[in-house]
């Protein structure tokens, strides 16, 4: 009785390979940082501002359902087609130096609708945290 060996194929050379092209995958590759870090004062665990904390010169921003932006009641962005809320910096900026001149920390209620686009949302934290307005002190409201 003849025995034919039959060819065999060495897989361990191939798994040392796949591991080898992984880790050169991951230690090549970059993250970047997708939506700037903001530092913000957040509510207490009962999920309410309390109104010490609040100072009669804050800015309240709402974003509506439909990705319009009020601040202060007032209307200034509307839909969410531009991602740049030049309006929105420009006002906040204005209110950053003047609370600089008071002598007072600027601080912002963002209260935002749940049924707003995240991404809209996310512009509006973009804005409070531009180079010209670096609002720091920002409670969330609004949501449920």
């Amino acid at each position: 009785m003849n025995t034919v060996d039959e060819p065999k194929l060495d897989m361990s050379s191939l798994v040392d390979v796949s591991f080898l092209l992984l880790i050169y995958f991951l230690v090549s590759s970059t993250l970047e940082p997708r939506e700037s870090d903001i530092g913000m004062t957040m509510p207490d665990s009962i999920g309410q501002v309390h109104p010490m904390d609040l100072i009669i010169d804050e800015m309240r921003i709402d974003l509506e359902a439909n990705g319009d932006i009020r601040l202060n009641e007032e209307l200034l962005e509307t839909g969410p087609h531009s991602r740049e809320l030049p309006i929105l910096i420009d006002r906040l900026a204005t209110y950053v130096d003047s609370a600089e001149v008071a002598d007072v920390e600027p601080k912002v209620i963002l209260a935002a609708n749940d049924a707003a686009n995240g991404q809209r949302f996310v512009d509006v934290l973009n804005a409070l945290a531009h180079q010209d307005v670096q609002i720091r002190n920002v409670a969330l409201a609004g949501f449920e």
